[in-house]
């Protein structure tokens, strides 16, 4: 007999949020938690508890907009990053190719920051042996006067093909493990020190991740991993005033101006003005952004 998901199944939790002060019809609140489930929908209620109570303020309609916003914003978020992942991966492949050849990758010696620790050089030639496998098994699909000529034999695909396979862990990966040279040539293009570029990677890393798993990040507070804000001395404008360093607006502050180095006519500021503007009522100071932000020098249009 085939299980059926019914009302019945949410009555327990729908009976517990009510008893706790949750302002809301009961058939309407069986129906949101059938939708996203329990745990999510107690996880952006949970904004709205004082204590083991709700506030005055927690309804349905209150919560259920904070996951609308929210899912709309991580699609936001993996847009930009999506961009940002194209731009560096292909930057780094071009520049590593240029100093090191296009199969320089297959050398360790290429990679002096893995030199101290293997592991890091072994996961990364994993995945790129994956890569490989997968750009072969594709190339073999296609009719036979397109298939390159590396397919069912030894010669390795060049770099920049490779890239073109990298997800965002790979890409960090490259970037950490090549030389500096290279690191500042890849930084060079969003006008950062290396060092900033990396712990920015690594930030829209953990929110790329956490965007895909469809986490909550609007009132996020990440504790490790936190990115680096520019020096106060050549970059003024990252401190007048400065973004919280532990909330998702510093990180939506970098997508805005990584997009603005290399796709300057992209219209996600405005998008990301109205998605706001739409949800009024959520409020922007738990995303670590200032009062008037949209006023702040990287972000006015």
């Amino acid at each position: 007999m085939t299980a059926t998901v019914s009302s019945f199944s949410f009555d327990h939790a729908v009976d517990n949020l009510l008893a706790d002060g949750l302002k809301a019809d009961k058939a309407d609140l069986v129906q949101r938690l059938q939708t996203i489930g329990e745990c999510r929908f107690v996880n952006y209620a949970g904004y709205f508890r004082s204590g083991s109570s709700f506030g005055p303020d927690a309804t349905v309609e209150a919560v259920w907009r904070l996951y609308e916003f929210d899912h709309r914003l991580r699609s936001m978020c993996l847009e930009a990053i999506g961009y940002i992942e194209t731009q560096v991966r292909s930057h780094l492949a071009y520049c590593f190719a240029s100093q090191c050849g296009e199969f320089g990758y297959l050398d360790m010696g290429n990679f002096p920051h893995f030199a101290s620790g293997r592991p890091g050089f072994t996961w990364w030639r994993g995945k790129v042996e994956e890569a490989i496998k997968n750009e072969q098994r594709e190339q073999s699909s296609l009719p036979s006067q397109r298939v390159s000529r590396t397919v069912g034999s030894r010669t390795p695909f060049p770099i920049w093909t490779i890239a073109e396979r990298m997800d965002f862990g790979m890409t960090l990966a490259f970037f950490q493990g090549v030389s500096p040279s290279i690191q500042k040539s890849a930084a060079n293009t969003v006008g950062q020190p290396d060092a900033v570029v990396e712990s920015w990677l690594i930030g829209l890393r953990n929110l790329r991740n956490m965007c895909a798993h469809h986490h909550r990040i609007w009132n996020w507070r990440f504790t490790r991993n936190r990115v680096k804000v520019p020096q106060r001395r050549k970059f003024p404008e990252w401190h007048s005033p400065r973004f919280d360093n532990d909330r998702i607006g510093i990180l939506l502050t970098i997508c805005r101006y990584w997009l603005g180095r290399i796709y300057p006519d992209n219209d996600w500021s405005e998008r990301v003005f109205n998605l706001f503007d739409s949800y009024a009522d959520v409020p922007a100071s738990e995303m670590g952004l200032p009062q008037n932000w949209r006023a702040h020098p990287l972000w006015k249009i």
